[in-house]
């Protein structure tokens, strides 16, 4: 099957990677890793000045320093043990490649549609067994401080290499039309019902969105044979 998601309509924040697109959100993110890079250094910090401290001796009779013992106490540096060192460097390392991977994380595959910039991203890779329909999720993204009014999708017929065909009337838009309206996305759902005996193999065509010449994606199509 596909990589469908949720059905839906909102502004550009209400999509997984919105935050990447979100000065303020990217601002308090970096701020977010700073402060955790910082929280991790002051503690190997601590840790250093804690293990250079010299051990003091227990209280009791006959525990007070000669002295020779005070002035060797006083001349000899105290310094932390290498081990300890490298495991309080590496433990911070690990805190902070955290941070960042917390913080920033890889953006989904998403087959997106950028009407400004006239850019198209991600893929449509469908697969289906026999007759079973397939549908996935186009996200519309107006980023501009301007309407574009409405906007529906269109397919092309979907062909394998030996010429056999599954008709662009077997590809369905919901919802039909959407309203780009200034800075916002919209999601729409695309569902191709496939032929009854169609022969299994790769299946290719064309998603294009009207009155937007210059943005488009290729659509794969795989139809495998369904179990006897």
């Amino acid at each position: 099957m596909s990589n469908g998601g949720p059905q839906g309509e909102g502004t550009l924040s209400d999509i997984p990677w919105a935050a990447a697109f979100d000065p303020a959100v990217n601002v308090r993110a970096l701020g977010e890793i700073q402060a955790r890079g910082f929280r991790a250094a002051s503690s190997i910090v601590d840790r250093f000045v804690r293990m250079s401290r010299p051990t003091a001796p227990a209280a009791g009779p006959g525990s007070a320093e000669t002295p020779s013992q005070a002035t060797q106490s006083r001349e000899q540096p105290a310094f932390p043990d290498v081990d300890q060192v490298l495991v309080a460097w590496q433990k911070m390392l690990g805190q902070v490649v955290g941070s960042l991977r917390s913080v920033a994380s890889a953006p989904p595959d998403t087959a997106t549609l950028d009407l400004v910039n006239s850019r198209a991203g991600g893929q449509l890779l469908l697969e289906t067994a026999g007759a079973a329909p397939v549908c996935t999720e186009v996200w519309l993204h107006n980023s501009g401080a301007e309407d574009l009014g409405t906007v529906a999708l269109r397919c092309s017929d979907l062909l394998a290499h030996d010429g056999s065909a599954i008709p662009a009337a077997r590809v369905r838009f919901t919802p039909g039309t959407v309203p780009m309206v200034a800075r916002s996305s919209r999601g729409v759902m695309m569902e191709i019902d496939i032929p009854d005996g169609a022969t299994a193999g790769c299946y290719r065509g064309t998603l294009l969105a009207d009155g937007h010449p210059d943005v488009w994606l290729p659509i794969a199509l795989t139809v495998t044979s369904s179990a006897p």
